[in-house]
């Protein structure tokens, strides 16, 4: 791990984040965005007003000329006040619970969509599941931590500015000191927070392995192996391994915390004490009024506090910015991704020609060499070899799902480079032999293979009695559409592997393809 102190530097690099995280929050929902950042500052001014309320109640008892009526008055006001801020910090409460349920919701469909944009070829790499299971498990919370951390900034230092201001009035080398030390152990604490977040990250392939080995014991496809193996104490002594290794890493970090909180509380707290003995003293020899003293015992008070909040809040902030900048880089990888080439390609498929394709995995044996292949419509052919010869990756690469290294590809004279393959592959309907299983119902299941025509029952029926499943027929021979496959979902039809690929089959049938 890398061992650098955090210095003031790295901080704003860190932060150059935040105004891409800010308006794509505020493109999701501007409107509570806004509210939250008003009301924010408004509870940030509360707390000094009714401070100075307070102090005003005391002080108008002690002072001579004071009427009640005065008192009662600036009473009341306190206690009207006091109701509006708790109003207040309720309705924020509620807008930013709002707020979140949509980020979430919203920015998980978001890397949903970029996730297609993705080829076949980032998908069989294990530093992508890596990046996008981090991504995918932290989405939730993280852009919303970060929103809400500025939105405690905000208002932290409103109200440690007022108070700041209170005690700078009285005097300001007190006001100095309660603001030299947050600074000081600030980057300390970001330095914590560096390490955090450089360990969470860095153990994103043990997490992909432990939900693994946890997806293994809790589902139905694996459960005949591992109990006739007996693998059950195996797979449970490797998730605990790994699952110990997370905890004394988390242990480590909080330790650190622990202590830093402890010091750090210490030495303000002797600030603060040094600070009220002095407001004693001065309210002893008549300098300062009670009420006075009590303001200064507060303001103390609300400058330890969000002071508290405010390195926890740039803390968050620093540590989700890291994140920020992950999530961003591989967005922006997904849309390079999605450059889409210029021409179109809306006409059937005639010909196919491979002229001289070669292609490797990751740079090392080439698993197809010099492939010269003409394919022409209305021809049945069948590629014949042993297993790892090539065979998938040759079907891969004509369906466009690789992208071609060596070689080209003509599809009725035009390179496969050049045409948009988006509408190339709509020319295709392809059944692999790791099928997905669709749990949702045989309407889908069947229509996803041309998902225009979900709709379009005669056809769905054509293609059940063409290929005859008769498993899934009622008494008088017609089908439900809409019962659902598989046992993920209550009502749901289990099946059998042989029953899954004639649906899968079904599937690649229903699709008006070229090829």
């Amino acid at each position: 791990m890398d061992k650098k102190r955090v210095k003031l530097n790295d901080i704003l690099l860190s932060l150059k984040q935040i105004p891409k995280t800010i308006s794509i929050i505020w493109k999701i929902d501007n409107k509570n965005f806004f509210l939250t950042i008003l009301l924010s500052i408004i509870t940030g001014f509360l707390p000094v007003v009714t401070l100075l309320l307070s102090q005003e109640i005391i002080n108008s008892l002690v002072k001579e000329n004071i009427t009640l009526n005065y008192t009662l008055i600036v009473f009341f006001t306190y206690l009207f006040v006091s109701f509006i801020g708790e109003c207040i910090s309720e309705e924020k409460n509620y807008i930013t619970n709002k707020l979140q349920y949509t980020l979430q919701y919203k920015l998980s469909y978001l890397i949903m969509d970029r996730c297609t944009n993705l080829t076949l070829e980032d998908f069989e790499q294990s530093s992508t599941y890596d990046k996008i299971e981090k991504l995918t498990s932290e989405i939730s919370y993280r852009p919303y931590q970060i929103f809400i951390s500025i939105i405690g900034i905000f208002s932290s230092c409103v109200t440690i500015s007022s108070s700041f201001i209170l005690l700078l009035l009285w005097n300001p080398y007190i006001s100095i000191i309660l603001a030299i030390i947050p600074i000081i152990s600030l980057l300390y604490y970001l330095n914590i927070g560096q390490k955090e977040f450089k360990i969470i990250w860095g153990r994103s392939k043990d997490e992909r392995k432990a939900w693994y080995l946890n997806y293994l014991l809790t589902h139905d496809f694996s459960f005949k192996e591992i109990t006739m193996l007996k693998l059950k104490d195996y797979i449970l002594s490797q998730y605990k391994s790994i699952s110990q290794k997370f905890i004394n890493q988390n242990t480590s970090i909080l330790r650190k915390k622990l202590y830093f909180n402890i010091i750090y509380k210490f030495i303000m707290d002797i600030a603060g004490a040094v600070i009220l003995a002095m407001a004693i003293i001065s309210a002893y020899y008549k300098e300062i009024l009670i009420g006075n003293v009590m303001t200064y015992i507060r303001s103390v008070g609300f400058i330890q506090s969000n002071s508290n909040i405010l390195m926890s809040n740039i803390y968050n902030i620093y540590n989700g910015s890291l994140y920020m900048d992950i999530l961003f880089d591989f967005l922006n990888q997904c849309d390079n991704k999605n450059k889409i080439n210029s021409i179109e390609f809306k006409e059937d498929i005639n010909k196919i020609v491979f002229d001289n394709i070669s292609f490797s995995y990751n740079n090392k044996t080439k698993v197809l060499k010099n492939i010269n292949l003409t394919l022409k419509r209305g021809e049945i052919v069948a590629l014949v070899g042993a297993n790892g010869s090539g065979k998938s990756t040759f079907l891969k690469i004509i369906s466009g799902l690789y992208n071609i290294q060596q070689g080209n590809i003509f599809i009725n004279n035009k390179s496969i480079k050049d045409i948009n393959l988006q509408d190339y592959r709509s020319k295709f309907s392809v059944l692999f032999q790791d099928f997905v299983r669709y749990e949702l119902s045989l309407r889908e299941n069947i229509a996803f293979g041309d998902i225009n025509n979900l709709t379009y029952d005669k056809r769905i029926y054509d293609i059940l009695n063409k290929l005859q499943l008769d498993f899934l027929q009622k008494e008088d021979g017609s089908y439900n559409l809409d019962i659902l496959l598989g046992n993920w979902f209550e009502g749901g039809r289990q099946l059998s592997q042989g029953q899954w690929q004639k649906i899968a089959l079904c599937r690649a049938c229903f699709k008006d393809a070229s090829v």
